[in-house]
């Protein structure tokens, strides 16, 4: 058995990690953190847990942190500075949020500063199991993918076979996500009336998961560049990525080469048509589509997942169990509802 602590448990991220933990067979003890709610029961906070974890936030103390696992689903701030600590007393680390996700120091300090510590981040691990698994078994430091970069990747991945052929350089990404992936704090543009019956392109020129896209996929495919527009859409959750790709031919049937690239992966589904975010919402599952229109040499990538889950508290968990060496599959038997 296992313990583990959530910081930033108060979250929509720690929220989903908590419900996700309170059935995980292997975990006996969790330590909800929240300075803002310290002293409350966590189901004051997080009412689908009364009953079922009434216990009480507890305060902030990095040096307190004595579990075998703990979870930083907070931005950084306090515990960013101890981690080192943290670490270096067997605990081992995921992070949740996007700094680390990028390991070129310069470009991680331009889209992610404030906080430096190159050492940690020549050492992290990039948590997408389904490429790192290897690496995560090992590592003490882990940090989860962001939600767009998670759909995008696995998305484009399989097509590393076919690199030579493509055109590398124009590769258009849409992704439309639910308006929890804003975070539990209260905006202005989430507010209800601006996002009712709304549909938001934001960030059209940048958005700081483009780098992180971009240098996670050229470790195998060298020198892709992606054009991402995200969109934010009137759904409290969910994530839908379309991925534009051109070729100068492939004779292939991609559908049966994505079904081999993701043979044995647990949370992977190769669809036979086109992904339904409703089918995923809820679940650890990643749908992925993938056609080839020989008429126009284009390769259309649909993939869709829950961005608080594959996306965010699901894939943190699923790396937990890598790093501990449980089943992958532990507590992440959830899937999504129909209708």
């Amino acid at each position: 058995m296992s313990s583990v602590t959530v910081v930033g448990a108060s979250g929509y991220l720690g929220s989903e990690l908590l419900r996700i933990l309170v059935n995980h067979p292997k975990v006996d003890k969790i330590v909800a953190v929240s300075r803002t709610y310290a002293g409350k029961p966590v189901s004051s906070l997080h009412k689908n847990l009364l009953g079922v974890l009434d216990q009480e936030f507890v305060d902030l103390d990095l040096d307190g942190i004595d579990t075998d696992v703990a979870f930083f689903a907070a931005p950084p701030g306090d515990w960013f500075a101890e981690l080192p600590g943290v670490l270096d007393r067997g605990v081992k680390a995921i992070t949740l949020g996007g700094k680390f996700r990028i390991k070129d120091a310069t470009v991680d300090k331009e889209v992610y500063g404030g906080y430096e510590n190159s050492a940690l981040l020549s050492e992290r691990v990039y948590g997408l199991p389904e490429i790192y698994r290897k690496e995560i078994k090992k590592a003490r430091l882990v940090t989860n993918p962001g939600c767009y970069a998670t759909s995008v990747i696995l998305g484009i991945k399989p097509l590393v076979d076919y690199k030579n052929s493509l055109d590398l350089q124009k590769i258009a990404i849409t992704s439309i996500s639910g308006t929890s992936g804003a975070g539990a704090t209260p905006t202005q543009d989430m507010h209800h009336s601006e996002v009712s019956g709304n549909v938001r392109p934001y960030k059209t020129t940048f958005h700081r998961h483009t780098p992180e896209i971009e240098s996670i996929l050229n470790e195998s495919f060298e020198k892709l560049k992606i054009s991402f527009v995200p969109v934010v859409a009137d759904l409290k959750r969910g994530m839908v990525s379309s991925i534009t790709l051109y070729s100068r031919g492939i004779d292939a049937d991609l559908g049966r080469h994505y079904r081999n690239h993701y043979k044995g992966e647990p949370f992977v589904r190769i669809t036979s048509d086109v992904p339904e975010m409703t089918n995923v919402v809820g679940s650890n599952y990643c749908d992925i589509n993938a056609a080839y229109d020989p008429k126009i040499k284009r390769i259309l990538v649909i993939s869709s997942l829950d961005n608080l889950l594959k996306g965010g508290s699901g894939q943190a968990v699923q790396n937990m169990n890598v790093m501990m060496g449980f089943n992958e599959k532990e507590g992440l038997h959830l899937l999504g509802g129909h209708p």
